[in-house]
């Protein structure tokens, strides 16, 4: 009898256990977390089917209820107020309840992009990031908190991703984006709120792996493939999109800070039209028009690619990256044509390229006032005998070199070759560029090479972006 009885508990032990009401969260939401202050978040889990849930977050007497669909799935919108915290917030399903900790409200932003936007204080192989050790001492923030999706990769759709929220110390910072702490630093600091900084980045991936199967099928000479592993990953359509960014799609944020485009370099046409549809895919999943900025690639010879410094493969990206401002609502790019680094794609400099992006969101995300955003942009030329003379638009109180000579400038006549130029300023906005080697000069071109340093810059120390007053195919 005894024996009989053990065996049917035996049995029971094998078979699976009932569905509870048990809450199941993804990985973006925990403890540590930083809410978007006064908006209306998204928060969502799982439970049991057609089961209760409900919500009070400390920082409001009311509560929040919703129910699960027959898949246990549910989502609820919380009203958030002012910056603050740290706040707890209760959420109960049934007869259980689980409590997230330590949580703040503030600004949200999310970081993506390939490697110069994942690369860490750590840096690379012979690539570190300047000032690397002092910028790590100086990241004890404990109102800045810091999250990084972990590399992953699928060719289906998935609902969580890998990672967790941690309040920034000198181990935390020391491994996450540089460019996304410095800026998320530099937001703490000015404007005395919490900060979140989410990290969606992988080294080397192409535009195409962070956007679904639905987006891409719209255009022609995507090859979709079979299968993927770690090594083809960020360059396989749609594997980072499902992996790593759809879990966090969502997750209410202030905006979006982007670095990628060295892997889609050969192919500039396309990215053209798949890099602002990508934006709008994202913006799509998170039912928000978020303001979108980024960086345009930085100077770089390219002798990897079997380029030479001088040829210019590299600036027709650079340039289709400024005309993709006209198709991406609410977006700016950051210049970087001072800070590039003829022997390495990932230059060190990564606070240059953090505080530009900081610019752009104080002034158009922000309201501040009193400052140029945006560096000199070409705007016309005049021909005046032997010399071109060049006017910006982004530069109201002129254009400077900060006294030295000016770099970059290259001039063409009749014949389209390029010969480097001299070039001076007259007045307040005006570049003159003139060169012996050309009599009758028709066109100019400045920093339009895979690698060349410029020095143009407005009066609030923006630098210009390359630029070229033809339309010549190479």
């Amino acid at each position: 009898m005894k024996t009989k009885h053990l065996l049917a508990l035996l049995l029971l032990a094998l078979l699976p256990l009932p569905l509870t009401a048990g809450i199941r969260l993804p990985a973006i939401i925990g403890d540590n977390m930083v809410l978007q202050q006064q908006a209306d978040v998204l928060l969502w889990g799982e439970a049991s089917p057609r089961c209760n849930i409900t919500l009070e977050p400390s920082w409001s007497q009311n509560v929040y209820t919703t129910r699960t669909d027959d898949d246990g799935n549910w989502k609820i919108t919380l009203p958030t107020i002012a910056a603050g915290g740290p706040y707890e917030i209760a959420i109960t399903a049934g007869k259980d309840t689980r409590t997230l900790k330590n949580v703040l409200l503030g600004e949200v932003w999310l970081c993506g992009g390939q490697s110069n936007m994942d690369v860490s204080f750590r840096g690379l192989a012979n690539q570190p990031v300047a000032d690397a050790a002092d910028e790590i001492l100086d990241s004890a923030y404990p109102d800045l908190r810091l999250f990084r999706v972990k590399r992953d990769f699928s060719l289906q759709p998935r609902h969580d991703c890998r990672g967790s929220w941690t309040v920034s110390s000198p181990e935390s910072a020391e491994t996450f984006s540089a460019v996304g702490f410095l800026f998320g630093r530099m937001l703490h600091q000015r404007e005395k709120v919490p900060v979140g900084m989410i990290v969606c980045a992988w080294g080397g991936s192409e535009v195409e792996a962070w956007m679904s199967r639905e987006n891409l099928m719209r255009f022609a000479g995507v090859r979709f493939r079979e299968s993927a592993d770690l090594r083809t990953a960020n360059v396989t359509p749609t594997a980072l999109y499902n992996a790593m960014l759809l879990p966090i799609s969502g997750y209410t944020i202030k905006g979006c800070i982007f670095y990628q485009g060295e892997a889609n370099i050969t192919d500039p046409t396309a990215y053209r039209m798949r890099f602002p549809a990508m934006v709008a895919e994202w913006r799509a999943r998170w039912g928000a028009e978020f303001p979108f900025f980024y960086v345009q690639l930085a100077p770089y010879g390219y002798t990897n690619m079997g380029w030479s410094p001088d040829q210019t493969q590299a600036a027709r990206f650079r340039e289709v990256q400024q005309q993709c401002m006209s198709d991406i609502p609410r977006s700016g790019m950051v210049a970087t044509t001072d800070i590039g680094a003829v022997h390495t794609i990932h230059p060190p400099d990564k606070k240059t390229v953090a505080k530009r992006l900081l610019y752009l969101a104080y002034a158009r995300c922000y309201g501040y006032k009193g400052f140029e955003c945006s560096g000199p942009i070409y705007k016309s030329m005049e021909i005046q005998g032997e010399t071109i003379a060049l006017s910006f638009d982004h530069a109201p109180y002129g254009v400077s070199s900060y006294g030295e000579p000016l770099a970059g400038f290259e001039i063409a006549g009749e014949d389209r070759i390029f010969h480097p130029a001299e070039a001076w300023l007259k007045g307040r906005s005006t570049v003159i560029v003139h060169s012996g080697e050309v009599k009758a000069p028709i066109a100019v071109r400045y920093c339009y090479k895979n690698y060349a340093y410029g020095n143009l810059y407005n009066n609030y120390g923006i630098v210009a972006p390359p630029f070229r007053t033809d339309d010549w195919n190479e």
